[in-house]
């Protein structure tokens, strides 16, 4: 019983985001904990389609969402919206049929997710001085 204890509280600090590793600083923790997280929500779309939700945050903020409408042959097309969006058809739909959880993105692939690029990267580096 003790070694399952053992084990739960080294996976717990392991998985935990407010866990540092033995050479980080408090600073860097707080950096890694404001970044930018994606996730994502599917519903389906009638008759052969579905659409998927990318829901960007930080600072467990929505920034914004791309909806990618895809169909049964994968030909797909991508709107974008400042915050939360979810189409009144997946609205009225109900829970999605599938979700991912948050993700980090790596700093050096920020750029290459259009949604922060038209919505809150050019801002942000607008307002620090860059």
């Amino acid at each position: 019983m003790k070694m399952f204890k053992v084990a739960g509280c080294i996976l717990f600090f392991a998985i935990s985001p407010l866990s540092m590793a033995a050479n980080e600083s408090p600073a860097e923790a707080q950096t890694a904990m404001s970044a930018y997280s994606i996730r994502t929500e599917r519903y389906p779309r009638p008759p052969s389609s579905g659409a998927t939700y990318f829901i960007y945050e930080k600072d467990g903020k929505v920034i914004c969402t791309k909806l990618a409408v895809c169909d049964k042959y994968d030909s797909c097309k991508s709107t974008y919206a400042r915050g939360s969006y979810k189409a009144p058809e997946d609205v009225k739909a109900g829970n999605p049929y599938g979700t991912t959880p948050a993700v980090l993105i790596q700093r050096s692939k920020l750029t290459a997710h259009k949604c922060l690029l038209k919505f809150d990267l050019n801002r942000s580096e607008n307002n620090s001085g860059h």
